[in-house]
C-alpha cells in the first residue's frame, strides 16, 4: 500500500496538540499558570493588597491561556522556515515495514523502530519517542477501505492504540 501527501503546519500542529493531550492528564502549562495565579493572588491577598503580587498573577494568566497561541506561533514560523517540511512525502506500508520518501531523503524503517500509534480523528501518529511521531492524515488515503487495512496493519505490528507495546 502506497500513499502521497504534502503536510501543512496547521495538520502537524493538531496532530501535535492531539499527542499533548494523550500524553498529559492536566498539561503542564495549566498546572503552572494555575499555580503563579493562585500564588498571586494569596500574595496579593494575605500582603495587604500588595500590588507586586500582580506580577505572578498575571505572569500565570498569560500562561494558562496564552501556550497553545505561542505553540502554534512557534510551529508556523518553523515550518516557513524549513523547505523540507513541505516536500512530498510518499509512504510504502507492508508487514517488513515503512518507506519513507521525503524529498531526496529516502528512510526505510521496521516496525520495531515504533513503540506504539494514536489514532486521531484526521489521522495516524505513529510515536518513536517521547516527543516523537510521523503523521499520516486520514486524507491521504484512498477510500475507507484503505484506512481499515492500514489501522489493522498497524494494530497487527503495534497492538492497539493504547498499548504502549513494552516501552
Amino acid at each position: 500500500m502506497t500513499i502521497r501527501f504534502h503536510l501543512g503546519w496547521e495538520d502537524y500542529f493538531s496532530a501535535k496538540e492531539f499527542f499533548r493531550e494523550k500524553q498529559y492528564s492536566m498539561p503542564p502549562e495549566r498546572v503552572v499558570g494555575g499555580l503563579l495565579m493562585l500564588a498571586g493572588a494569596l500574595w496579593f491577598l494575605l500582603g495587604n493588597l500588595n500590588l507586586q503580587a500582580v506580577i505572578p498573577l498575571s505572569l500565570g494568566l498569560i500562561i494558562f491561556f496564552g501556550a497553545a497561541f505561542f505553540r502554534r506561533l512557534a510551529a508556523s514560523r518553523k515550518w516557513d522556515k524549513e523547505e523540507f517540511y513541505r516536500a512530498e512525502h510518499i509512504v510504502s506500508f507492508s508487514d517488513e515495514g515503512i518507506i519513507y520518501l521525503m524529498g531526496s531523503i529516502e528512510s526505510n524503517l521496521d516496525w520495531k523502530y515504533y513503540q506504539r500509534f494514536l489514532e486521531s480523528p484526521d489521522g495516524f501518529l505513529l510515536i518513536y519517542g517521547e516527543d516523537s511521531f510521523n503523521l499520516i492524515p486520514m486524507r491521504a488515503f484512498e477510500d475507507r477501505k484503505m484506512i481499515d487495512e492500514f489501522r489493522s496493519l498497524a494494530i497487527r505490528k503495534l497492538g492497539s492504540e493504547t498499548e504502549t507495546n513494552g516501552v
